[in-house]
């Protein structure tokens, strides 16, 4: 069991979340009043830095606020969240997700404004090698410039990190079909991106195992330019989680507790992503070290214990537990002696 676990970094997105309480989301052509207004810190990139920090990361941000965002520097700094490659760009506002809630069925719809996320003056792109090889896994979304992701996953594949892709939002068809996947280890989605990444690689008759369920699915994706992947993990809301290892092998796991209700579904697939990598970063990087099935099924309860906790209230980063909350909520599931239990301490 390694005595620290090793360092992230993560490159993506920080926004000004303005939630607007609605009893439905507002069709096309209606207008309708907000029974709440709250302003928050956002973004998925930011929002899975501090789900890491949660967890017990050590995880630095790289990103950038706009001329109005300078608040966020010190919310993230507050959840332990590493903020010396956040920067700014004074000419462009601070990206925006301006976000509905329903009251009645807790579901949510987001409209983005990229911002300063779209500014070409990130601190990452100064990070020498050396510098890099300072971290062990490189975390990106989309919420930033494609050829920015891109290239960050190639200079952090060089260094000898270990990288991980949550595409969402999920990139056009022709981006997904020119996307570098060489330079990527493992892959975060849901279910519907599942599907459409498979439209994107896949003739039009082995898309069509998208309708056959989650594993026909994942072993569709392993026959596309995916192959080469160390791992796919595909989070399915309230049905769990289904992955798939490079052998082809699939394993499921079931859905987190959740007591009370559902209150906010906003932040759960961050939660679970920052809470997977910071897992995963706990585990030997020998070239000799395999993952078990068993290893990657208990890495995959313990981040949906933690989403499933995370939507019993509302706010993306707010509503994160600590790993010593989801340990409690697995209480006799919870096994001793982990790699991941250097994260307590």
């Amino acid at each position: 069991m390694p005595t620290t676990p090793g360092k992230l970094l993560v490159r993506g997105s920080v926004n000004i979340d303005e939630f607007f309480v609605v009893d439905h989301i507002v069709r096309s052509g209606e207008t309708i009043s907000s029974t709440d207004y709250s302003r928050r810190a956002g973004g998925k990139g930011a929002n899975q830095a501090v789900a890491a920090a949660k967890a017990g990361a050590q995880v630095d941000f790289a990103g950038l606020v706009g001329n109005d965002g300078g608040w966020l520097r010190d919310t993230l700094g507050g959840y332990g969240v590493g903020v010396s490659l956040l920067g700014a760009d004074e000419t462009l506002p601070t990206g925006r997700a301006v976000i509905q809630l329903s009251s009645s069925t807790a579901d949510n719809s987001i409209v983005l404004l990229p911002g300063a996320n779209f500014s070409q003056t990130s601190r990452f792109r100064h990070l020498t090698s050396a510098q890099l090889a300072t971290y062990s896994h490189l975390l990106l979304q989309n919420e930033i410039p494609l050829n920015e992701t891109k290239d960050a996953l190639r200079r952090a594949k060089s260094a000898g990190l270990t990288t991980l892709f949550n595409p969402s939002p999920m990139p056009s068809q022709q981006a997904l079909a020119e996307f570098a996947w060489q330079h990527l280890d493992w892959l975060v989605i849901n279910e519907g991106e599942g599907a459409d990444l498979l439209a994107a690689l896949a003739d039009p008759a082995a898309a069509e195992q998208a309708n056959e369920g989650p594993a026909a699915l994942l072993r569709a994706l392993r026959r596309t330019a995916l192959g080469s992947l160390t791992g796919i993990i595909m989070t399915r809301g309230a049905e769990g989680v289904v992955a798939s290892l490079r052998d082809g092998s699939v394993v499921e796991v079931g859905p987190g507790k959740v007591v009370g209700g559902v209150k906010d579904t906003t932040g759960a697939g961050d939660c679970f992503t920052g809470y997977f990598a910071t897992l995963l970063s706990t585990l030997p990087r020998s070239p000799a070290y395999s993952l078990t099935h068993d290893k990657l099924r208990d890495i995959l309860a313990i981040a949906s214990q933690a989403a499933a906790i995370c939507v019993e209230s509302q706010g993306a980063m707010e509503s994160v537990p600590t790993l010593a909350a989801v340990k409690e909520r697995t209480g006799e599931g919870w096994k001793e002696g982990m790699e991941w239990e250097v994260l307590l301490r």
